[in-house]
């Protein structure tokens, strides 16, 4: 089977149970935009073994893996344009460079292969930080085909471009599968306390309501027919947001943010949310 061209939606499959359900929900992410699912396998040279242990081809076992997940995937979705990439290079630096095709590439959340470590390594933290479209990891229990209808989006806001090309994203997401949508705040006392004695937490907390809203309010008006609903919540940023995940059907964060998101995806709240969130998180970057 050719490389052809990475277009759409980008999963990573390397034969895993968890890469086999981010397939799921790639494939329906690209049935629902209408645009083509590509699917990426990457191989790379395996280190020399003694002549008396039987040689495996490293790019034929990789091949048999790329067409067990196009199988899988034109099975899920028949009507559905899949195509075949497979490289021979670090899994991270190909997912990166298809990024800047892709509008969106989804991985599992553990891998083996040719994306060994996935999420809990090198590869997830490269992917997100580094891709230049959103990344989604596809965690969460068994439940629900990714189709269904309905379900609920959740973002965490903080004010950064990223937390705000977060929420388009979920916006647009939520309409899209006819979600209703949180929009989260984490307010965390020990950062309040620390401000001047002169300023009240109910006029902080009003204020960042207000700002809230006014950016919610025009993607309220390019998307009527989704329920939205602000939340500022008090707590640490990583419990608030998994916790206001719980039965979700998508997290949307931003890639970097301000205040207690600061650091995201490279620091505390980023690892929390990639290793401890119970549905798909989705990592997306902001222009400044």
């Amino acid at each position: 089977m050719s490389e052809q061209a990475v277009a759409g939606v980008l999963a990573g499959y390397d034969g895993s149970r968890g890469s086999a359900r981010a397939l799921d929900w790639a494939a329906d992410e690209a049935r629902m935009r209408g645009v083509p699912l590509t699917v990426l396998h990457t191989w790379e040279p395996q280190v020399r073994v003694p002549a008396a242990r039987p040689v495996i081809d490293p790019r034929s076992l990789a091949q048999s893996i790329l067409n067990s997940g196009i199988e899988h995937a034109r099975k899920t979705a028949p009507d559905l344009e899949v195509r075949a990439v497979l490289a021979r290079a670090p899994a991270a630096a190909r997912l990166i460079e298809g990024g800047g095709d892709a509008e969106l590439i989804v991985l599992g959340p553990r891998g083996a292969g040719g994306f060994a470590g996935l999420v809990l390594g090198s590869v997830a933290a490269q992917v997100a930080a580094h891709a230049s479209c959103p990344v989604v990891i596809v965690r969460g229990g068994p439940g629900p085909r990714p189709e269904a209808e309905g379900g609920r989006v959740v973002v965490g806001m903080d004010g950064s471009p990223a937390s705000r090309a977060a929420l388009a994203m979920a916006f647009a997401e939520a309409d899209a599968r006819g979600s209703s949508l949180s929009a989260v705040v984490a307010w965390d006392p020990v950062t309040v306390r620390g401000l001047p004695p002169m300023v009240e937490e109910p006029e902080l907390r009003s204020a960042a309501e207000a700002r809230l809203a006014r950016w919610m309010d025009p993607l309220r008006e390019r998307h009527r027919g989704v329920d939205t609903r602000m939340e500022i919540v008090t707590g640490r940023p990583r419990e608030v947001l998994i916790d206001a995940a719980d039965g979700a059907r998508l997290l949307v964060v931003g890639s970097r943010g301000l205040g207690g998101f600061r650091g995201l995806l490279l620091g505390s709240v980023s690892h929390a949310l990639v290793h401890h969130a119970p549905c798909p998180v989705a990592v997306v970057h902001g222009g400044v």
